[in-house]
């Protein structure tokens, strides 16, 4: 008798249409509501000339931009990426989410989405700081717009699932900065010293090991995130 293969719940086809639709949904939110993208500007604006005033006058040193570069991506990327289910459950379209699309969808569509937005936004952080407290870019200048985005990469895996984690939460816009903070520091770490080697005129034979290590982290979270999302989304 001849058997024939059942075919899965979500097919291939049919999750990557849903991955697109979840990217174009959100790319198209982002982009509607220009008040999210105003606060944003406005809060790496803020930051920037804060510690423009701040260090007025003083000489930095590589190190010293260095960390203060990554506070600049931490403090604008957590609000940024981390609103992604927040604003599901802020709109009401959580349960229309859960009934319409594939957790597995849902979850990598928005992390790419998330990776974009990441990216503009310590693109942006990165030129404006360099811009107020003068400070030359030097070395590679390509090697820095890899270390952003992967960055970006490791920034969006940690905040993805901890935003769908806190989404039903009391205070949770306040909430997401605070317990993000131990998942990120393996990442914040040899991203500080990437970019400290870069402003000293390194190399990229010099960077790139510091950014596979980034990178399998936030490739390892965005698995175990992957893998956990499904419970955390029906809880």
């Amino acid at each position: 008798m001849e058997q024939h293969a059942v075919e899965p719940e979500y097919g291939m086809q049919r999750v990557l249409r849903q991955l697109l639709a979840v990217v174009e949904k959100e790319l198209r939110s982002e982009f509607r509501q220009r008040v999210s993208a105003a606060v944003t500007v406005l809060t790496i604006g803020v930051i920037v000339v804060i510690f423009a005033l701040a260090l007025r006058g003083v000489a930095l040193s590589a190190e010293l931009f260095s960390a203060l570069l990554w506070v600049v991506f931490f403090l604008c990327v957590s609000p940024a990426v981390g609103r992604s289910f927040l604003a599901e459950e802020e709109r009401g379209t959580r349960l229309l989410l859960y009934a319409t699309t594939s957790p597995g969808a849902l979850y990598w569509g928005k992390l790419v989405t998330n990776m974009l937005i990441g990216f503009l936004t310590m693109l942006l952080g990165c030129g404006l700081l360099a811009l107020v407290l003068a400070v030359p870019l030097g070395g590679e200048l390509w090697a820095l717009g890899v270390l952003i985005g992967v960055a970006a990469v490791g920034f969006a895996a940690c905040l993805t699932l901890l935003s769908a984690a806190i989404a039903g939460a009391h205070h949770r816009g306040m909430l997401l900065p605070v317990v993000s903070v131990p998942i990120v520091v393996p990442l914040l770490v040899p991203g500080i010293e990437a970019t400290q080697l870069l402003l000293e005129g390194g190399r990229w034979a010099a960077i790139a090991p510091l950014l596979s290590l980034m990178l399998g982290y936030g490739g390892v979270i965005a698995v175990v995130g992957f893998w956990l999302f499904e419970w955390v989304w029906h809880e």
